[in-house]
C-alpha cells in the first residue's frame, strides 16, 4: 500500500472478503514487527464482525501470533471494552449506566396505558406492549440522529395529515417529555444516547492524544452521526486506517450525485427524491457526514473490481436501465452466479441442504447459507441434520420456540384454560417434564391419563378431571381390573404442582407469572432453568421480576399468553459455537463480513429480501422525513447493499421458491433486476431441486393386496352382540380387528361430541327413567329439561345439545304417552338378553319393548341419528332389530314373552319442519315390494345371522376388508387395513358375473 498524506480511507470491491483486506492492510503497515500487532486497535460493527476478523487473523497467522484488540462500535460499555488502550475515556465516568430494554420497555407500558387510560382509547395490556416498543424503537432513532425534541415543536404536522396520525404525533409530543423526566429521576440514560456519548468522548481523545498506536476502523456502513464523527476522526489519525464496506466507484458522477441526500436549496419548496432504496446510498450520507469525497477513497487490491462491474450495473437508478441493451455482451455475465428455483419453501430447503452437503465434500471450502427468512433457516438447518451436521445459525432460535420456552407456554395456556385435555398432555408429555429417570415411569402415567382424557371434554379445571379419573377407578373394579394406585398417587403429585397455577389464572400478572415459574420447576426438577435456552429464559424470567409488573395490572385470563408471547418477543437463544465448522446460516447482518468459498442466498422473494417495511404507529412518513429520520424503505436500500457484497463472491447460488405456507410467492425485485440485467445469460442449476425431489420421493413398494386374514378355529370361537353382524358382513376384516385382534379405535382428546356420545348419553338417561322413575313420561321430560345441567359440563355441549337432546327426549315422552292410551305398554328397557345361533352365544340389549294391545311385542330401537335405509335392512346388513325379536320370542330377555310383531326405529333428530322425532319402521304389515313382512322379518334376521355364523364363526371364510363397502361406512380400521393403497386397484375378475 503506497504512503500518502490523510484521510487514510479506503474500501474493497464487490466479492473481496473485507476482514481479509483489512489483514493484508495491517500487515502492510505494521511489517514484521510482531508486537506492533498485539497493541492496534480495530473498530468493527458487532460482535459478530470481531470473530470474522479473529478466523481472518487465524488465516494468516505465525507461529506466536498476538491478535490486537477489538471492539464493537455499538458495544454500549465501549469504555471498559477498550481497557488500557485509552484509560480513561475522557470523563466516561461520568456517564450514567444505561437503562436495561426490559426496565424501559415497563416503563414506556407504564406511560402509554396512563395516556390512554380512558374508556375510549383504552388499551389492552398486549397491545400497549406493543406500541411500547414501537416507541422505543422511535426515540432510539432520534437519539442515533441526534435529532433535540426542540425540532418537533418546529414541525406542524398540517391539515391535509391524516386524523390520527395527527392524534398519534400529538401522543408522542407528550410522552417523549414523561420519559425523560422518569429518566432523569432513575438516574439512568438511555442506550443510543449513553452510546453516543461514548463516541463522541472517544472520538474527542482520539483528536486531543493523536494515539500512535495503529487505529483501524472496518466494516463499519452506520451513517450515524456519533459514528460518522468517530470514523472521520479515525481516518485523519496519523496511524489509522478506515475500511469501508465496497463502494461502487464504477458508478458516473451524475448518478452518485442523484442518489442524495437533498435538501430544499435556493428557495425551492421540495427537495429532488432521496434515491434511498439504493444500495449505496446509505454509504453516500457515511462519507457526507464524515466530510469525504468518493475520489478520496483508495481501492484494495484495485485490480478485482473490473472482474464484478456488472454487480454495479445491475443497481443502475430505474430511468438509467434503459441503457443496459447499450452494454456489450461480455459486461452483461454474472459467471460465479447460479439460479435454483423450487416448487415450495420445503422443496428449496432440501435443496439447499443438498447444495451445502455436496459442496463439503471439496476439502476446505466454506459454505455460507444467507437467509433473512428465519423459516428457512430452520428448514435447513433440519435437513442437515439427516446427514448429522449441526449447523451454526447465528440468528439463533427464538426463545419461545426452544423448548423450555415451549413449557413455558404451555403452562400459561394451561392456566387460561383451567387446563383442558389437550392443555395439560401437552404440559405432561414435555420432554423437559420429569426428565432423566423419572421419565419412563412419568410418561405411563401420563400415557393413561392420555386413554382416560379420550372423548368429548367432560368439564372444565383439575375437579373435572379428577371426577372422570373417578369414573375410570369405578368402571375398573366394576370390571374386575386393577385399579393401579401408582397412577392414582401420581394424579395427586400432578394435581398438586397444578392447582396453585390453576387458582392464579384469574389473578395479577405477576401472580401468573410467579405460579408458571414453580410449577415448571417443580415439574422439571429445574432441569428447565439449564443449557443455553435454560439460562436464556431464567435471565428473562430475573428482568421481568425486577420490574413493575403491576403496569399491566389484573390482565384478564385469555390475554395472558398474548402478553407473554409480547414481552418474549425479540428474545432469541444463540447457542455457543461448536457447529461444524466449514459451515454457517446467517441473516443479512450476521453475514456481512462473512468469508466463504460458496453464498447461497435463499429466500429471494418479495416480503422475505427485502423484507417489507415495518409501519411505523408513531410517526407519518411526512414528519419522519421533515426530522430527517430514515425512511423505513432505508432497509431495502442495505439488503441490496448486503446482495450485491455477496454477488461478487467466487461462487454464489441464489434461491427461491414459487410458494410459500401463505400461498403463491413473487420474485424479489433484486432478483427482477438480475434477470432483466443478464437476459437469457441467467445460468439456472435445477439438479439440486431434481435431487431434492428424488430425496421427498418415497421407495417404490409392492402393491398391497385386499386383506383377507384367517384365523384358525379356536381365534373364531367368540360370542356375538346383535350388532357386530351389520360389520361382519359388510367388513368382515374391521368385525376381525374389533373382535378377534380386539384393537378399540381410540377418541380424539376433547374431541367434538359425536353421534356415539351424544347416543350414550340419551341411553344413559332412558336407561334410569325405566329403571328409577317408573317409566313415567313426565319424569322424562323433567330429565330432559335437566341433562348437562352440571356445571362441571363444558359450556359448548350444554349450549350446543341440551336443546336437541332434550327435544328429542321431549318427543319419546310424548309419544310414549299417547300409546299408553292406546294400550301400548313398556314391558323393558334397556335389558340385556342372550340366546344361541348355530352353536354360538348371541347377546343384545334391547332399548325397548312394548307390550302391543293385543299381546303381541314391538321392539324399539332408539337412534339420536338417522334410521338405517330400508334398502340396507332388505339386504340383510341391519340384524338388530329381528334379532332382539328373536332373544324376545325365546325368553331369552327377562320378563318378555310372546311374539314380535312391530319393529321401530325412534329417531330422535329433527324431522324437516315437523320438529324433532320420528318413527320409522324396520318391516311391514302387507307384502310390499321394498319391505320384509313384520311376520318374517325375526327368521329373516335370524336366518341372515346364521349364515354369517357358518361362513366366518364356525368356518374357514376368510375376514375380507369391505366385502360390501356400500353397507360399510365406518373407517375406523382404514388405516390398519391399508385401505389407501389396495383401493381401486384391485384386478377386475370379468368373469364373475357368471
Amino acid at each position: 500500500m503506497a504512503e500518502r498524506a490523510g484521510p487514510f480511507l479506503y474500501s474493497v470491491p464487490f466479492g473481496r472478503n473485507l476482514c481479509d483486506e483489512t489483514v493484508s492492510a495491517i500487515f502492510a503497515r505494521i511489517g514484521d514487527d510482531p508486537l506492533g500487532l498485539s497493541e492496534a486497535l480495530i473498530i468493527l460493527p458487532n460482535n459478530r464482525a470481531i470473530r470474522s476478523m479473529n478466523e481472518a487473523f487465524v488465516r494468516r497467522a505465525k507461529p506466536g501470533l498476538l491478535l490486537p484488540q477489538m471492539v464493537a462500535v455499538g458495544d454500549l460499555a465501549l469504555d471498559e471494552a477498550l481497557g488500557s488502550f485509552i484509560d480513561p475515556i475522557n470523563s466516561s465516568d461520568d456517564i450514567l449506566p444505561v437503562i436495561t430494554p426490559m426496565q424501559r420497555l415497563f416503563l414506556l407500558v407504564k406511560l402509554v396505558m396512563r395516556q390512554r387510560s380512558s374508556d375510549k382509547d383504552k388499551l389492552t395490556p398486549n397491545e400497549a406492549i406493543r406500541l411500547a416498543r414501537y416507541l422505543s424503537d422511535v426515540i432510539d432513532e432520534l437519539e442515533i440522529e441526534n435529532v433535540r425534541f426542540g425540532r418537533f415543536e418546529e414541525i406542524e404536522p398540517g391539515e391535509d395529515l391524516a386524523g390520527h396520525w395527527q392524534k398519534s404525533y400529538a401522543n408522542l409530543l407528550a410522552l417523549v417529555p414523561q420519559y425523560y423526566a422518569a429518566l432523569d429521576e432513575l438516574r439512568l440514560i438511555g442506550p443510543a444516547q449513553r452510546r453516543n456519548l461514548l463516541l463522541a468522548q472517544l472520538a474527542e481523545n482520539f483528536r486531543s492524544t493523536k494515539p500512535e498506536k495503529l487505529v483501524v476502523a472496518a466494516g463499519i456502513s452506520t451513517a450515524a452521526p456519533a459514528i460518522a464523527n468517530l470514523l472521520k476522526t479515525v481516518a485523519n489519525l496519523p496511524n489509522s486506517i478506515l475500511i469501508l464496506p465496497p463502494i461502487d466507484i464504477e458508478m458516473d458522477a451524475a448518478q452518485w450525485d442523484r442518489l442524495g441526500p437533498h435538501a430544499p436549496k435556493n428557495g425551492e419548496l421540495k427537495a429532488a427524491p432521496n434515491h434511498e432504496t439504493h444500495p449505496q446510498f446509505h454509504l453516500k450520507l457515511l462519507l457526507e457526514r464524515m466530510g469525504f469525497a468518493r475520489e478520496e477513497i483508495e481501492i484494495l487490491n484495485a485490480e478485482s473490481a473490473q472482474e464484478n462491474r456488472g454487480v454495479s450495473q445491475i443497481f443502475w437508478l430505474p430511468d438509467e436501465t434503459t441503457k443496459w441493451r447499450d452494454l456489450p455482451a461480455k459486461e452483461k455475465k454474472l459467471p460465479q452466479m447460479r439460479l435454483s428455483i423450487a416448487e415450495d419453501s420445503a422443496q428449496e430447503a432440501r435443496s439447499i441442504a443438498i447444495m451445502a452437503r455436496q459442496a463439503l465434500e471439496k476439502p476446505e471450502q466454506r459454505i455460507a447459507i444467507v437467509t433473512p427468512d428465519r423459516e428457512i433457516a430452520m428448514r435447513v438447518a433440519a435437513q442437515l441434520r439427516r446427514w448429522k451436521i449441526d449447523v451454526d445459525d447465528s440468528a439463533g432460535t427464538p426463545l419461545i420456540q426452544s423448548p423450555p420456552g415451549n413449557l413455558i407456554m404451555a403452562l400459561m395456556q394451561g392456566a387460561v384454560d383451567r387446563f383442558a385435555p389437550v392443555s395439560l398432555l401437552a404440559i405432561i408429555k414435555h420432554p423437559l417434564v420429569k426428565f432423566g429417570d423419572e421419565r419412563l415411569t412419568w410418561l405411563e402415567n401420563a400415557r393413561t391419563l392420555d386413554l382416560i382424557l379420550r372423548g368429548p371434554n367432560g368439564g372444565i379445571g383439575l375437579a373435572a378431571i379428577g371426577a372422570k379419573i373417578d369414573a375410570w377407578k369405578k368402571d375398573r373394579i366394576l370390571k374386575g381390573h386393577d385399579v393401579q394406585e401408582t397412577f392414582l398417587s401420581w394424579w395427586e403429585e400432578l394435581s398438586e404442582i397444578l392447582q396453585p397455577l390453576e387458582n392464579a389464572g384469574g389473578t395479577g400478572f405477576s401472580d401468573i407469572l410467579n405460579a408458571v415459574q414453580l410449577a415448571a420447576g417443580a415439574l422439571t426438577s429445574d432441569v428447565i432453568w439449564r443449557g443455553e435456552a435454560g439460562r436464556q429464559l431464567a435471565s428473562f424470567f430475573e428482568e421481568l421480576f425486577l420490574n413493575n409488573l403491576s403496569v399491566i395490572g389484573d390482565a384478564p385470563r385469555d390475554a395472558v399468553v398474548s402478553i407473554m408471547k409480547e414481552l418474549m418477543e425479540g428474545q432469541a437463544v444463540r447457542p455457543p459455537y461448536g457447529g461444524h465448522p466449514r459451515i454457517a446460516i446467517y441473516g443479512l447482518l450476521e453475514a456481512r463480513l462473512q468469508q466463504a468459498d460458496l453464498f447461497i442466498c435463499a429466500g429471494l422473494n418479495e416480503g422475505s429480501w427485502p423484507q417489507l417495511p415495518q409501519p411505523d404507529p408513531w410517526l407519518a412518513p411526512k414528519i419522519r422525513r421533515d426530522l430527517g429520520l430514515a425512511a423505513p424503505e432505508r432497509n431495502i436500500g442495505l439488503s441490496a447493499h448486503d446482495l450485491a457484497t455477496i454477488l461478487g463472491a467466487e461462487q454464489v447460488i441464489i434461491s427461491r421458491a414459487k410458494r410459500d405456507r401463505g400461498g403463491p410467492s413473487v420474485a424479489s425485485r433484486f432478483l427482477l433486476r438480475i434477470e432483466a440485467f443478464l437476459g437469457g445469460a441467467v445460468q439456472r442449476d435445477d439438479g439440486y431441486v431434481y435431487l431434492a425431489k428424488l430425496l421427498e420421493t418415497p421407495e417404490r413398494r409392492e402393491k398391497y393386496n385386499k386383506p383377507a386374514p384367517l384365523p384358525n378355529a379356536q381365534q373364531r370361537d367368540i360370542s356375538l352382540s346383535v350388532t357386530d353382524f351389520d360389520r361382519l358382513m359388510a367388513d368382515p376384516y374391521a368385525f376381525y380387528a374389533n373382535k378377534i385382534l380386539r384393537l378399540k379405535t381410540l377418541d380424539a382428546v376433547d374431541a367434538e361430541p359425536s353421534h356415539a356420545w351424544r347416543g350414550s348419553v340419551v341411553h344413559d338417561i332412558l336407561e334410569k327413567w325405566a329403571k328409577e322413575d317408573g317409566r313415567d313420561p313426565e319424569k322424562l321430560k323433567q330429565r330432559a329439561a335437566d341433562i348437562l345441567s352440571d356445571p362441571a359440563i363444558h359450556p359448548a355441549m350444554r349450549v350446543l345439545w341440551q336443546p336437541r337432546i332434550a327435544a328429542g327426549l321431549k318427543w319419546v315422552a310424548e309419544e310414549t304417552a299417547k300409546m299408553e292410551e292406546k294400550g301400548r305398554h313398556i314391558l323393558v328397557a334397556e335389558e340385556w338378553g342372550s340366546a344361541k345361533i348355530e352353536g354360538a352365544l348371541i347377546t343384545g340389549r334391547a332399548d325397548r319393548i312394548d307390550s302391543l294391545a293385543d299381546g303381541g311385542l314391538a321392539i324399539v330401537d332408539y337412534k339420536t341419528g338417522g334410521a338405517p335405509t330400508i334398502k340396507s335392512i332388505k339386504a340383510g346388513f341391519r340384524l338388530q332389530l329381528g334379532l332382539i325379536g328373536y332373544l324376545a320370542e325365546t325368553g331369552g330377555i327377562k320378563g318378555v314373552d310372546g311374539e314380535a310383531k312391530k319393529f321401530e326405529y325412534w329417531s330422535l333428530r329433527k324431522d324437516g319442519d315437523k320438529g324433532f322425532g320420528k318413527t320409522t319402521q324396520a318391516a311391514s304389515e302387507k307384502e310390499i315390494d321394498s319391505k320384509i313382512l313384520d311376520e318374517k322379518f325375526v327368521d329373516f334376521s335370524v336366518e341372515k345371522a346364521a349364515e354369517a355364523i357358518r361362513q366366518w364363526i364356525k368356518g374357514m371364510e376368510p375376514f375380507t376388508a369391505k366385502l360390501h363397502p356400500e353397507y360399510a361406512p365406518y373407517a375406523d380400521y382404514d388405516q390398519l387395513m391399508r385401505y389407501e393403497e389396495w383401493n381401486g386397484r384391485e384386478p377386475v375378475d370379468e368373469g364373475k358375473g357368471e
